[in-house]
């Protein structure tokens, strides 16, 4: 019997050409990275790593670096030149409900169940909130999502300038630590190249709730996690009030002038220093990754005292198998073995042990002599391999971060609308018209950059009605009334 398999043997070759069993196919797994530095040991990783999935499952892997700058305009060219790229990111520049519509992802039902119980277990509740359509396509890179919204602050600079921050701060002190950076030169943060970004506004604004994936074009409640009317955002006070607090904060000098044009990511503008801190979502998790990325200390503030676990958290940070995969159920099975083998999620969490990094205790690490953040041969930038409680962390994290993980996962609060997944395609038409209108828009109001807030807000609510929001929402809201009467 011919066993072809991965081999790609055509069925009318010779029998010379057989072999006993299926040859090794090779996996393409996504790594997203800030630029494009180059990373001299990323082969050795990919060879270390397929020396495990080698005996283990029969495939090699070769990790694809992506600037995450780049990362939406590959997905758009993926498809149409067919290249084979088997383990994506989802969410994190697309979200997850466009990836679908856009036909980019796999439905993930029957590859979990043949080939992913592993991770299946792991995920647990959380594999509701990647479902479209009664459908999954994605699983979370992190298994320990949510948290309160916060910012990442530089500390180093909090010490240099004599700034003090307590765990929960207030606009009010935000803004006083807005002046004293001023007077030093320094920016308190930025919208990056002209980005909008809703999390922002939820970080200030927190009765302001997506409803589905997004908050922007698909409608928010502003009655916490139990409202259950979706309304349009930015016919609210809370959006009127937020742009106007950027337009504040661009007058005043606590935000770059530049943000439209720079070409900077709010990344790189935080790691050259020059904003002080740049918003993220407050947890053990994002405290460990945080800690090696940077040549200067970190650490990180809230803004709220407790957020529920949403959907938009967990679709925001996860793996899909691409469309253009060669083999989905080679990629399933590398998926659940990364997640279940404490070696491959290090190697692609940390890099090799005495090259990128050495063990200062049994999961504590730090860098080896004359090797350091600026010279480094491999790095994790934004993707996320594996299972925390099995991934080394970086110094200054200690042994204690894996009782605060389990901590964290065994108290936090899930939002009852956690699995609701607004299905964009009943509307796809509308939803491209108002996305239109959001791209004119959304940069210069929210980088501060329009004298004329209310005015500039009143006309693109216009344009959003003629493109069509009202049709956007009202068909969100009978999706998630037939969700509601299923629970």
């Amino acid at each position: 019997m011919l066993l072809l398999g991965c081999s790609g043997i055509p069925a009318g070759d010779s029998a010379q050409t057989v072999v006993a069993e299926d040859a090794p196919c090779q996996i393409v797994i996504e790594h997203l990275t800030l630029g494009d530095t180059p990373m001299p040991d990323l082969q050795k990783v990919a060879d270390a790593v397929s020396a495990i999935t080698l005996p283990e499952i029969n495939c090699t892997v070769k990790i694809e670096n992506i600037p995450i700058s780049d990362h939406a305009t590959r997905i758009s060219l993926m498809s149409a030149q067919n290249d084979q790229l088997d383990i994506i990111n989802t969410g994190r520049t697309v979200s997850l409900s466009e990836m679908v519509a856009d036909g980019t992802l796999l439905p993930l039902d029957d590859l979990l169940t043949s080939h992913g119980s592993a991770l299946l277990e792991k995920a647990g509740d959380l594999i509701k909130a990647d479902m479209i359509d009664d459908h999954i396509y994605s699983v979370p890179a992190n298994l320990y999502c949510g948290g309160n919204s916060g910012f990442l602050y530089n500390k180093d600079m909090a010490d240099r300038y004599n700034i003090h921050l307590s765990e929960t701060m207030s606009v009010e002190e935000i803004e006083a630590i807005a002046e004293a950076l001023h007077q030093h030169g320094k920016y308190l943060l930025s919208q990056g190249d002209g980005s909008d970004n809703p999390i922002l506004l939820g970080t200030f604004f927190p009765s302001v709730v997506p409803v589905g994936s997004s908050m922007y074009a698909n409608g928010v409640s502003v009655f916490g996690d139990s409202g259950t009317d979706i309304i349009n955002v930015f016919e609210t006070e809370e959006y009127l009030a937020y742009c106007q607090l950027l337009r504040r904060w661009q007058q005043n000098g606590w935000l770059p002038a530049d943000s439209l044009t720079s070409g900077l990511l709010v990344n790189q503008l935080f790691q050259n220093e020059e904003i002080f801190m740049t918003w993220l979502t407050s947890n053990p998790v994002e405290e460990a990754l945080q800690a090696k990325n940077y040549g200067f200390q970190v650490d990180m503030f809230a803004t709220t005292s407790q957020t529920p676990l949403r959907t938009n958290q967990v679709q925001e940070d996860g793996w899909g198998i691409s469309s253009t995969s060669k083999n989905p159920e080679k990629a399933m099975e590398f998926l659940n073995l990364m997640y279940s083998n404490p070696e491959i999620s290090n190697l692609l969490m940390n890099g090799i042990e005495g090259q990128e990094y050495q063990k200062v205790s049994d999961r504590i690490i730090t860098y080896p002599d004359n090797v350091s953040a600026d010279n480094i041969g491999y790095s994790r930038y934004f993707s996320v391999f594996g299972d925390f409680m099995d991934i080394y962390q970086w110094q200054p994290v200690t042994e204690d971060f894996y009782q605060d993980l389990k901590d964290f996962r065994d108290n936090i609060t899930v939002s009852p609308l956690l699995g609701y997944t607004f299905d964009v395609s009943p509307v796809a038409s509308e939803y491209a018209a108002v996305m239109r209108v959001l791209s004119e828009y959304l940069p210069p109001l929210e980088c501060g950059m329009i004298a004329d807030v209310e005015g500039a807000v009143k006309n693109m609510n216009v344009l959003l009605s003629d493109a069509g929001i009202n049709q956007i929402i009202e068909e969100n809201q009978r999706q998630l009334d037939l969700w509601l009467a299923d629970r």
